[in-house]
């Protein structure tokens, strides 16, 4: 029988390589690669869905993974170096990425994702076109939680960055 000093080294290396498994181990999808657990994968799935509504203006995509009474908001600095804040509601979000308008596209990489119990934060650098042309690019930071094991948009932010935009690892878009 293992006494507990035993049990935590045994845990403690376990522990240890299967972190280590974790950071050796490349998912590629989407363009991107790092380490993903299934809660992680499920967390992208989600965002992924929402970078599907936005390119196929699918309002109700749109509205069937983002939680009513969210809150979006954009950061952008001004033709005159100013800083702009733009704020959307849940029903403003629906308006201006559903329906019909110009063709849209975004595209992520390299993505950061943090998951508490029901909550989780996805960070990643952006491009992003309109018609077909680079229009701006910038930081993406959602917000979700996860309901009844789907998980779910609560908060949008993101930078939009007109100039010193890096080329995006993805390459050119497909259109």
């Amino acid at each position: 029988m293992e006494n507990n000093s035993d049990l935590m080294n045994k845990n403690h290396s376990q522990t240890i390589w299967l972190n280590l498994a974790l950071a050796l181990t490349i998912s590629i999808g989407s363009g991107s690669a790092f380490a993903q657990s299934s809660e992680e994968q499920a967390v992208l799935n989600t965002v992924n869905q929402f970078f599907q509504a936005l390119s196929t203006r699918d309002r109700e995509l749109l509205a069937r993974i983002t939680v009513p009474g969210s809150l979006n908001i954009s950061t952008s600095v001004s033709r005159t170096g100013a800083a702009e804040l733009r704020i959307q509601n849940y029903k403003q979000l629906l308006d201006n990425l559903g329906g019909e308008g110009p063709s849209l596209l975004e595209r992520a990489w390299s993505p950061t994702i943090l998951i508490k119990r029901d909550i989780a934060t996805f960070w990643a650098p952006y491009d992003f076109y309109v018609n077909g042309t680079f229009s701006h690019c910038g930081i993406d930071s959602f917000q979700l939680i996860r309901r009844q094991g789907q998980w779910f948009l609560t908060n949008l932010s993101w930078t939009v960055e007109s100039n010193n935009c890096e080329p995006s690892p993805l390459g050119p878009p497909n259109f």
